[in-house]
């Protein structure tokens, strides 16, 4: 667990990806727009006792949760969105776009050999990670407040940066970009999403340019290694 400034980012991780090991980088603001915590994106379902330990460690519970920002509709975005908002009647942003997956996530519709061609993944490797990625449930998630990007929330600005899906959306605050998965971190090196997990490239990779053109000072992706520009 790291803290920037007023943020703080949980590191959790979702072995068997693909053959390999996912980090996901969850982002907790002090001072959201209703007065306690923003959570930017949630995990895997399941993983709501990890959040509550990162959470405990760092003074809080998860009652403290005032405001749920999810990035877009993913499993390992949403998954544990409709449960923090019962336990702590928070708040839920979202794009408008991404409504209609949030309340029935689709399955992922993704061919072995777009896979292999980005992962070098093997077909034992493939076949069971796309099983247990659609298996994956959550309940479904109702969004209170439906964004177009241009709003503010706590100082961050919404962007609508679509591509990798149609309503995915990144936070800046003129220091700290938190970008979701519109830019991967993988190995300290900034890249756009997988192009085989995106509903979009060409959208995606137009998204991924104007954000890391940004002046940000701290770039937190979803997936791999915050990247401090200076």
């Amino acid at each position: 667990m790291v803290r920037i400034g007023r943020i703080r980012v949980m590191e959790l991780l979702e072995p068997d990806f693909f053959g390999s090991t996912l980090n996901h980088n969850i982002v907790v603001v002090e001072r959201g727009p209703l007065g306690g915590l923003m959570m930017i994106d949630t995990g895997l379902p399941g993983s709501l006792d990890k959040i509550e330990a990162f959470l405990n460690a760092w003074g809080y519970k998860l009652e403290d949760i005032s405001d749920i920002v999810v990035t877009h509709w993913h499993h390992d975005h949403a998954g544990n969105a409709s449960e923090i908002k019962r336990l702590s009647g928070a708040k839920i942003y979202a794009h408008r776009e991404e409504i209609p997956s949030l309340i029935n996530p689709p399955n992922y519709e993704i061919s072995f050999s777009e896979a292999k061609e980005e992962l070098k993944v093997s077909g034992k490797e493939f076949k069971e990670t796309i099983e247990r990625i659609n298996g994956l449930k959550y309940q479904p998630v109702i969004v209170d407040v439906p964004l177009n990007g241009g709003e503010t929330l706590s100082g961050f600005k919404v962007i609508h940066v679509p591509g990798h899906t149609k309503g995915h959306i990144a936070l800046f605050d003129g220091n700290y970009l938190v970008t979701g998965d519109a830019v991967r971190g993988v190995n300290g090196s900034l890249t756009p999403p997988l192009r085989f997990f995106s509903w979009n490239y060409e959208s995606a990779i137009a998204s991924f340019h104007s954000l890391v053109s940004l002046p940000f000072s701290f770039l937190i992706p979803y997936h791999g290694e915050v990247v401090n520009k200076w």
